[in-house]
């Protein structure tokens, strides 16, 4: 049978299909904004096609599941297989209850393709696992690990049991821009696709791995040597790189932004995320408020709506309600925006800019970005803001935190190939003004027309919130700050 796709491959993503269709295992070593999701996407629904899998499990970090059901999977699965296909997310805040439980059994008898998401925290419980083991159990499964990198550590339980678990899958897939800064980090993401990869090459345990491809000066030879225990081996230098290039090589394929000419000169992905159960409680309550305002007959002019819509992403930002404009108390002691940002950027190995609303946003970003970011924004002077420019500009800073009234005209920051939007301003003149500070002449691998191709934009978007609208009405060219009723107000909540 001939696969049709629903939406038309880039060059690269037409090539991987063709070539890795067929194999049962393989990397897909793609550079963040490349679009390796979709060949993947692709490759899984053809085999469906072909009668050779009805499941499908895509294990990734808490949020990156959601973009797999809300953007992913919609945008590019074919519709004669979507109607087809029944996807659940595995939730672990609600494994316990009655309807999740139902949920994922009458999944497992779904006549079609069945997709399960879970997240990799949501794996480690005891409910997760339990849903995984009887999915692989029972489906004919094309198991997906997304953003691989999470199972480096070899000794961690959540490597252990998502490798243990690989085994019962007939197809499998690793997914990510970033397998690691060291050899030793290919050790289980390689083992997940083949799992006796090392083995067959004589290393029978990671041990024996890291003895081969590294030189080591060993607790026992401190204590011979010098008569004391550092209490851990020194690793001295690598060795046979060449052979570990060669063996990852035989079973991935790598590609950067650089090198793929026909990619979109801007890319937009959503970075999702899921509150607190205190922030959710929190949302919940002031959405009602609004609601009942609204269903009272009560008169709400757009400046209304608009303090009422500020209220509501304060609070999906993680703040309590404040009566200003700019909050200062946090909700919860966890911040899952915050965090959602960090894994983000774990997996960019270039320089971004990070642009957010509130002052309290860039102080919690710089903390914990320390001396890898610089400030852009009203809460120093206009000198310090210079220097902090020049610094980026100069390669002597990797993130540019920055607040879009005050950074997203003039500026020129062509060295940065990611833009992430932790929180929207209201404004689609400051937001487009902000896309454009990296998006000009000069950026890195141009395209024809003169300007940058392949920059990503990726937005911070709180699950089952107002980000969605400002997000999608920004995007569109909408002015939310002067365009914002009562009425739109009303469909947003």
């Amino acid at each position: 049978m001939i696969y049709e796709p629903k939406t038309k491959p880039f060059d690269h993503q037409a090539r991987l299909f063709k070539e890795t269709g067929d194999l049962q295992a393989h990397a897909v070593l793609w550079e963040q904004g490349t679009g390796k999701t979709k060949p993947t996407i692709d490759i899984f629904a053809s085999k469906f096609e072909d009668d050779v899998i009805d499941g499908v499990i895509v294990v990734a970090p808490n949020g990156v599941h959601l973009n797999w059901m809300n953007d992913e999977l919609p945008t590019h699965l074919p519709d004669r297989i979507a109607k087809k296909t029944k996807v659940v997310d595995f939730k672990s805040n609600k494994a316990s209850t009655k309807w999740h439980q139902k949920q994922l059994d009458d999944h497992l008898g779904h006549d079609g393709l069945a997709v399960l998401l879970i997240s990799y925290n949501g794996f480690m419980t005891k409910a997760g696992k339990n849903a995984v083991w009887k999915f692989l159990k029972r489906r004919r499964c094309f198991y997906i690990l997304d953003e691989a990198h999470n199972i480096k550590t070899p000794n961690a339980k959540r490597t252990k049991s998502i490798l243990a678990s690989a085994k019962y899958a007939d197809w499998r897939r690793i997914l990510t821009g970033t397998p690691g800064d060291k050899p030793f980090d290919l050790y289980s993401q390689l083992r997940f696709i083949e799992p006796d990869i090392w083995a067959d090459k004589g290393m029978a345990n990671f041990y024996a791995f890291k003895n081969y491809f590294g030189k080591w000066f060993t607790r026992q030879d401190a204590k011979e040597l010098y008569n004391y225990d550092p209490g851990f081996d020194k690793l001295i230098e690598y060795r046979h790189l060449d052979q570990i290039a060669e063996i990852l090589a035989s079973v991935s394929d790598r590609v950067l932004k650089d090198d793929v000419l026909d990619l979109p000169d801007k890319l937009y992905t959503k970075l999702y995320f899921e509150m607190t159960p205190k922030q959710t409680q929190m949302y919940e309550t002031l959405r009602e408020t609004l609601e009942l305002e609204l269903q009272s007959g009560m008169m709400i002019d757009g400046s209304m709506a608009i303090v009422r819509l500020l209220r509501l992403q304060q609070i999906a930002c993680g703040y309590a309600v404040a009566d200003i404009d700019e909050p200062v108390e946090m909700c919860d002691a966890k911040n899952p925006r915050l965090d959602r940002t960090l894994e983000f950027l774990e997996g960019a190995n270039h320089q971004v800019i990070i642009w957010a609303r509130f002052k309290q946003d860039i102080a919690q970003l710089m903390d914990a970005l320390g001396d890898k970011a610089v400030r852009y924004d009203g809460q120093i002077s206009d000198e310090a803001c210079e220097r902090n420019k020049q610094a980026f500009n100069a390669g002597e800073a990797q993130y540019f935190v920055a607040n879009s009234g005050k950074g997203s005209e003039g500026l020129t920051l062509i060295g940065a190939k990611s833009t992430v939007f932790y929180s929207n301003s209201f404004k689609f003149l400051q937001r487009l003004q902000a896309e454009d500070r990296n998006h000009r002449i000069g950026q890195d691998g141009a395209a024809h027309d003169g300007f940058g191709h392949g920059v990503l934009y990726g937005d911070l978007c709180a699950q089952g919130t107002v980000d969605d609208h400002v997000i999608e009405n920004l995007r569109s060219k909408f002015d939310i700050a002067s365009q914002m009723t009562g009425d739109k107000l009303k469909a947003w909540i």
